[in-house]
C-alpha cells in the first residue's frame, strides 16, 4: 500500500501535465499535484470503495500538513481530519463526523439493505442544520434516460425520510 507520508516530488515533476501526475497502484488511483503553495496527494480506490484519502503537505519541506478522508462524488469529508505542524507534530485534529452519528460505513449497510447499488452513486451530500440540530445524508444514484433518485436519511436513525426522482441530465 501507498506511503501516506510521502509527497513523491520526483515522480512528479518529471510526469506532471497540465498540472497534475497521476498513477495507479494496486486498487488505487493517485493523483499528485500542487495547490496554493502546497502538494496534494489524492488517493481514490476503485469502485464500490467511496473512502478516498488526501493528504496536504507543505511546500518548502513537503511535510505533512494535514491528512483527511472523504468520500467520491460529492467530496464530503468523514473521519477525523488531522493537522500537523511543520516540524511533523500533530497540532490538533477535528471531528467531521461529529453532527452525523450514521457513519458512511453504516450507511452502506442501510443502501445495501435498500437494495441501493454503490456502483449507481452519483452525488453524495450530508448536511446538519445548526437551528433544528438535525442531520442528514443525501444520495443520487443514476436511473436510466438522464434521470437520477434522490434518497435522503435521517443521519441519526438512518430512517428513510425521502425518496424523489430527479432530473440530471446536462444541460448546455
Amino acid at each position: 500500500m501507498e506511503d501516506f507520508e510521502k509527497f513523491d516530488i520526483v515522480f512528479y515533476m518529471t510526469h506532471e501535465q497540465a498540472g497534475i501526475a497521476c498513477y495507479r497502484e494496486e486498487y488505487n488511483k493517485i493523483s499528485l499535484f500542487e495547490y496554493d503553495g502546497m502538494y496534494v496527494k489524492k488517493i481514490e480506490p476503485d469502485l464500490p470503495n467511496m473512502v478516498c484519502t488526501q493528504v496536504l503537505y507543505y511546500g518548502e519541506t513537503l511535510g505533512v500538513k494535514e491528512k483527511m478522508q472523504f468520500l467520491k462524488y460529492g467530496g464530503v469529508g468523514i473521519g477525523v481530519k488531522e493537522f500537523y505542524n511543520e516540524d511533523g507534530t500533530l497540532n490538533h485534529t477535528e471531528d467531521l463526523d461529529k453532527h452525523f452519528p450514521i457513519t458512511w460505513a453504516q450507511m452502506e449497510e442501510i443502501l445495501k439493505d435498500q437494495d441501493i447499488s454503490l456502483l449507481l452513486i452519483y452525488s453524495i451530500f450530508r448536511y446538519y442544520d445548526k437551528e433544528k440540530n438535525t442531520a442528514t445524508w443525501s444520495i443520487i444514484i443514476h436511473l436510466p434516460m438522464q434521470k437520477g433518485c434522490l434518497y435522503v436519511f435521517d443521519a441519526r436513525t438512518g430512517e428513510l425520510l425521502n425518496k424523489q426522482i430527479l432530473d440530471i441530465s446536462l444541460k448546455m
